[in-house]
């Protein structure tokens, strides 16, 4: 009981602490039908970006701050919960990947796929293998096995990592005839670094090889910035939609708390605007 008044005395007497506890129990009181919910929101205030975030909160009611540091502290929370928003992701992303939902199931045959990289990642020994966007090189595989394409082209270059570049389109074509898909039906495009790089050595090669039904391959969200370059390339490719990023969310308490999946999300979205504005 003397424990017990001791700690009800330090929390009084640390008024700032009111606001994440608070919170904190108003999201496991909503989570409390499901223990399984509970135990994800406990594990989820309990990381570093849920830690960060009641931090933040507890800074936001510090006397200590004085009125002008609370001020800011606050916009810095309001931007930290948006950045990392679950919520706020998925319908940024909602909003890139609309126009692609219908086109997941092309009916008329490809001349050849363009498939943008970024699909495959490096293993730690050095081979390929899938990224977190590897359905960009499942999609135009199932393509080509089921009759739909006669030819895919791998492109791209990583130059991101550190002591050199890593061909992208030399990882895809590996993990193509890993699948079965044979070598004299893929084309490697190593050299380009950027989207509009890869956009421009798709027209030459479009025109080179004479093809006329040209898929270009990419992540959902990402397809509109590419139609773009597309048309102010004057190049006519046909977008082919891999690595939907849009669930739908429930109103689910987790999903309120800043996580790795809200900010992936929701930087990944800003991106492409910002892409988008800039033409890059």
């Amino acid at each position: 009981m003397i424990l017990l008044k001791k700690l009800v005395g330090c929390f009084l007497r640390a008024r700032f602490l009111w606001f994440p506890v608070a919170v904190c129990a108003a999201l496991l009181l909503w989570s409390f039908p499901s223990g399984l919910i509970v135990k994800k929101v406990i594990g989820l205030l309990i990381l570093p970006s849920g830690l960060v975030w009641l931090g933040l909160m507890a800074l936001t009611c510090w006397p200590g701050l004085g009125r002008l540091g609370r001020v800011l502290a606050a916009a810095v929370l309001v931007g930290y919960t948006l950045a990392g928003n679950a919520w706020l992701g998925s319908f940024l992303l909602v909003k890139l990947e609309a126009p692609y939902v219908a086109m997941v199931k092309p009916l008329e045959r490809f001349d050849a796929i363009c498939v943008l990289g970024g699909g495959s990642a490096a293993r730690p020994d050095g081979g390929a293998e899938l990224g977190p966007a590897g359905d960009r090189l499942i999609v135009p595989a199932r393509l080509f096995l089921a009759g739909k394409a006669a030819h895919l082209v791998a492109s791209g270059t990583n130059v991101t990592d550190i002591g050199g570049s890593r061909s992208l389109a030399d990882d895809t074509a590996e993990l193509w005839r890993e699948l079965g898909i044979p070598e004299a039906s893929i084309t490697r495009l190593s050299g380009p670094r950027t989207t509009k790089e890869e956009i421009r050595a798709y027209k030459e090669l479009m025109v080179s090889r004479n093809w006329g039904r040209v898929g270009v391959c990419s992540s959902a969200w990402h397809l509109r910035r590419v139609e773009k370059i597309c048309r102010s390339e004057g190049v006519e490719m046909i977008p082919v939609p891999a690595d939907f990023l849009s669930a739908p969310l429930p109103w689910n308490p987790m999903y309120a708390i800043p996580q790795a999946r809200g900010f992936q999300n929701v930087q990944k979205a800003l991106w492409e605007y910002l892409g988008a504005v800039t033409g890059g």
